[in-house]
């Protein structure tokens, strides 16, 4: 199994991928003997585009999906756009409570939450035969047996138990942030805004996302921009918040039951 170094391409979701194949192909240098060639991206299950070009591009793909409960992925989705701006230009000052960023960005925030519509465009494209969908609470909870499951599913060697404590500590080092108050709270969607939109997109048209990408990480700058402006976890959200947002999404999740992918019940428990 090869994955590229480089996390999240995206390419399967740019409306321009015909144009820029060989860059997408390049990702997968080094790779061409394995039996599997990954490619995964938090956007390609909502993506509009993804799907149709998987089967376009990779016909025979086998695809695995991780589905949370879809409360805690809006949540989630909140408090990332917090930290993107909600991808504006501008700085959204002040930021919108999680309803009001519902109402104003749904897309956003909303959308990537509806599991339903969203696998009922790829089962437009591929069999559900292709298709491994894991409940990302039991896949923290017991990864080892799932990823024994997974292996089974791709008709490859089971993996390596990992050693002990090494699981732990790695569900552990990402709990997502939200920003901070005060001053650093105020000032930081004006400084995101500027870098975004200033010379990370200049050098991305200059010398190319793969390169671009490759200097952020050896410079950390996700993690250094987060350990100044952010802090750790999220605010709870209260049982009337939660209730209201399983309202939101009662239709589409009723359309995933009736797809016996994954059990839906137990979401409303939490």
């Amino acid at each position: 199994i090869f994955l590229p170094p480089q996390k999240e391409l995206n390419c399967l979701h740019y409306n321009d991928l015909a144009d820029r194949l060989s860059e997408y192909e390049h990702y997968f240098a080094g790779g061409e003997t394995a039996q599997y060639r990954c490619d995964f991206s938090v956007r390609y299950l909502a993506s509009p585009n993804a799907p149709y070009a998987a089967k376009q591009y990779t016909p025979d793909a086998k695809i695995l999906v991780v589905l949370r409960n879809p409360i805690d992925q809006i949540q989630s989705q909140y408090w990332h756009q917090r930290r993107q701006n909600f991808s504006q230009v501008s700085p959204v000052n002040p930021p919108p409570d999680i309803f009001d960023a519902i109402d104003r960005f749904p897309e956003l925030i909303l959308e990537p939450a509806l599991y339903g519509k969203h696998l009922q465009r790829w089962l437009c494209c591929f069999p559900l035969s292709s298709f491994k969908v894991l409940d990302y609470e039991i896949v923290t909870a017991s990864l080892h047996n799932e990823l024994n499951a997974l292996a089974k599913f791709l008709d490859v060697k089971r993996f390596p138990e990992p050693p002990s404590g090494s699981v732990k500590k790695r569900q552990a080092g990402r709990v997502g942030v939200q920003p901070r108050g005060g001053v650093l709270g105020k000032i930081y969607p004006h400084i995101y805004s500027a870098v975004v939109r200033g010379p990370y997109q200049s050098l991305k048209e200059s010398i190319g996302v793969e390169r671009v990408e490759r200097f952020k990480r050896k410079l950390r700058l996700r993690e250094l921009s987060e350990s100044l402006f952010f802090k750790r976890g999220y605010t709870a959200l209260s049982l009337a918040d939660r209730t209201r947002l399983q309202q939101l999404l009662a239709t589409d999740v009723k359309d995933l039951a009736q797809l016996d992918v994954i059990n839906t019940s137990k979401w409303w428990q939490a």
